[in-house]
């Protein structure tokens, strides 16, 4: 007995929504390694696209050739110094790791790799022996200096995983810029809500990656400025460079500016300037740290129709389950939660009820 047509065409359309969902699967597994860079160029042109725009009229609707520029422009005023920011870094880093060895004795980190002790760290390592953990200090310093060791061997394939996600990201730039409106005009047609919906939640998303980038940018700015402060009053060279890494390190999760000010108070610590490394770990911890934790909330809560209990827990439950991006993601999606809420007792609730 052959089925109807009814019964053909409800088999054909649950063969179509599996074969959608694994061909989504697999679409997500081939470009999963690159996502990232991709959403960081959505988001920055989300937060830069009226400026393009404008840019477009300016040059007669040519949305291609405007796109081209915002593009250059970004690069410019974001790769370019950044790039010279890491050449200034490095030669720091390269000064800073020369004063380390030469207090360290002659065989520098050689003495720590092998598990021996140098002589200027001698008195400590005694201090600690007092307390039986002499032992513990020399290990942790030898498991440390190997897993920079490991870190080092490393660094190349870093580099060049970054490269690519920087190609990415500005090719999906211009791209983005100059198709944005269709991409997004895509994406309305293809959901099968009504177009009210789809709208508000297209605003929510609009709204959080502004806001957020704003937030993240202030926040980073702030972190940099203190620890600029930090490093003037403890008398450490280049305090201007360093305070734009721990701008630039705001950004990364979990480690964050401690990246900076821990290893800085740490070298002071270990050569001999006590006061003013305990000084310097504790401003990082008290006065930077505070800034992380309860100014990006502030600054996030009156900008997005979200309640600050909400914000702050987005934004760390962000954090905790995407990383980098979680500090946006977080936030956009408890946006668009609360907005289904709101949609849900606006318009579901009178008819269920009703």
């Amino acid at each position: 007995m052959s089925a109807g047509p009814q019964g053909k065409r409800r088999w054909s359309n649950l063969t179509f929504i599996l074969l959608f969902l694994v061909v989504i699967v697999l679409f997500l597994t081939v470009i999963g390694p690159f996502l990232l860079p991709v959403l960081v160029a959505a988001f920055v042109v989300a937060l830069l696209y009226p400026a393009n725009d404008w840019l477009t009229k300016k040059l007669g609707g040519r949305r291609r050739v405007a796109a081209f520029f915002s593009t250059l422009s970004i690069f410019l005023l974001l790769v370019v110094p950044l790039a010279g920011l890491v050449y200034l870094f490095v030669n720091q880093a390269i000064d800073l790791i020369a004063k380390i060895e030469e207090a360290l004795g002659p065989d520098g980190f050689g003495s720590i790799l092998k598990g021996e002790m140098p002589e200027v760290l001698q008195p400590l390592l005694q201090r600690f022996e007092r307390f039986q953990i002499g032992e513990q200090v020399r290990g942790a310093l030898s498991g440390l200096a190997a897993a920079l060791a490991r870190s080092a061997a490393g660094l190349v394939g870093a580099t060049a995983n970054l490269v690519i996600a920087l190609f990415l990201a500005f090719v999906s730039l211009y791209y983005f810029f100059a198709d944005g409106h269709r991409i997004v005009e895509g994406i309305l047609e293809a959901l099968p809500l009504e177009r009210r919906y789809s709208q508000r939640f297209l605003l929510e998303v609009r709204n959080v990656s502004q806001t957020m980038i704003g937030v993240n940018l202030a926040t980073g700015l702030i972190q940099g400025v203190l620890g600029a402060i930090g490093f003037v009053i403890v008398g450490l060279p280049s305090p201007v460079v360093w305070a734009a890494l721990m701008a630039l390190f705001s950004f990364v999760p979990v480690v964050g500016t401690g990246a900076i000010w821990v290893p800085a108070g740490i070298v002071l610590l270990v050569t001999g300037r006590i006061g003013a490394g305990l000084f310097l770990l504790g401003w990082g911890l008290v006065v930077v740290g505070s800034v992380d934790n309860f100014l990006r909330p502030f600054l996030a809560k009156g900008r997005m129709d979200l309640h600050p209990l909400l914000v702050f827990l987005t934004i760390f439950g962000g954090l905790a389950a995407f990383g980098f991006l979680g500090v946006i993601l977080g936030p956009m999606i408890g946006s668009i939660f609360t907005a289904m809420v709101r949609i849900w007792k606006e318009d579901f609730v009178p008819r269920l009820v009703g």
